[in-house]
């Protein structure tokens, strides 16, 4: 299962776009190739790599030689996104607590 040096390059550079993405609304051609060491000829597909694997969401703007983002993954978790994260799963635990509850009351009728 190793991975080459290519692979590991891509990834590095997806998450990289990715963090790119995350302060801005938009992102120019040759900011991603002087950042990413992309080739003119790679822009294109590694924006539609990077939009079809769902790290972010936008489109390109061709003639103008930019990507506009409209959201992307969180790259890192702020406090607001643990806090969140910690809410739903003290949910999930009240419910699982109401459900075991209600399996014990179901078999001693």
């Amino acid at each position: 299962l190793a991975v080459t040096h290519e692979e590991n390059l891509r990834k590095m550079r997806l998450l990289t776009l990715a963090s790119m993405a995350q302060d801005c609304q938009e992102i120019t051609f040759s900011l991603l190739k002087e950042k990413l060491n992309l080739t003119p000829e790679e822009v294109e597909p590694f924006i539609i790599e990077a939009i079809g694997s769902g790290l972010i969401k936008g489109k390109i703007n061709e003639p103008e030689e930019r990507v506009l983002i409209r959201s992307t993954i969180n790259r890192t978790f702020k406090e607001a996104q643990w806090v969140f994260i910690k809410n739903k799963l003290e949910l999930w635990q009240k419910n699982l607590v109401s459900i075991q509850e209600s399996i014990k009351m179901s078999h001693f009728s």
